[in-house]
């Protein structure tokens, strides 16, 4: 898989590599950087809010206690971050099957409250009401393809990377897209998206 290596990404390898051989100041650069973005990309894959703060601070914990055996050559900090965490939350979620959480939704599956999902489209909307009704909007996509969507626009990952992050193929990545995007589509308070709809339709 060939990924473009942006000025971000080569000071991130940069981290990763002070990191092996011990670097604690790298270590907490890459904490504080990522900290933040993995516990909203968790709390997609999870309400438990609790249960989402303990896999990410696991997720770094294992880095540094296994920092010597670390893979030398990661191509995306961030990639390797995403796809831990996701490994991580889905063998917690194993172990409570009683939770009400989102392990393997289809696209029948009923939409869930996000109440954290939507923080980094919130703050980045200027207007308040706008934002809120956003939010609705999105809480009520079913939550493989709020997932796909989100890792796709905001996240800025690949279908490819996407694919890998979710364990599934290109084209259940491309489909979970496609329905989202047709579902805000039909919306009737399509005015108050317009936006956003015409940003992400320009990408895809």
């Amino acid at each position: 898989m060939q990924i473009a290596t942006s000025t971000g990404e080569t000071k991130d390898h940069d981290l990763w590599q002070r990191i092996r051989v011990g670097d604690e100041q790298a270590f907490t650069t890459i904490f504080e950087k990522y900290h933040r973005t993995l516990y909203n990309y968790g709390s997609k894959l999870s309400t438990n809010s609790s249960l989402v703060e303990d896999a990410v601070q696991d997720v770094f914990i294992d880095i540094w206690r296994l920092r010597h055996n670390l893979t030398e050559n990661v191509t995306s900090v961030k990639f390797y971050l995403y796809r831990a965490l996701r490994r991580r939350i889905h063998v917690a979620l194993d172990k409570f099957p009683s939770m009400e959480e989102i392990s393997e939704l289809d696209d029948e599956d009923t939409p869930a409250n996000h109440t954290h999902s939507e923080a980094i489209l919130i703050e980045a909307e200027s207007s308040s009401a706008r934002a809120q009704r956003i939010q609705e909007l999105l809480a009520q996509l079913p939550e493989r393809q709020l997932e796909a969507l989100t890792l796709r626009y905001f996240d800025d990952f690949s279908i490819d990377e996407i694919a890998e992050i979710m364990s599934v193929n290109e084209k259940s990545v491309r489909n979970f897209i496609y329905k989202a995007l047709t579902s805000l589509r039909q919306s009737r308070e399509m005015l108050l998206i317009s936006s956003l709809i015409f940003w992400v339709l320009l990408f895809f």
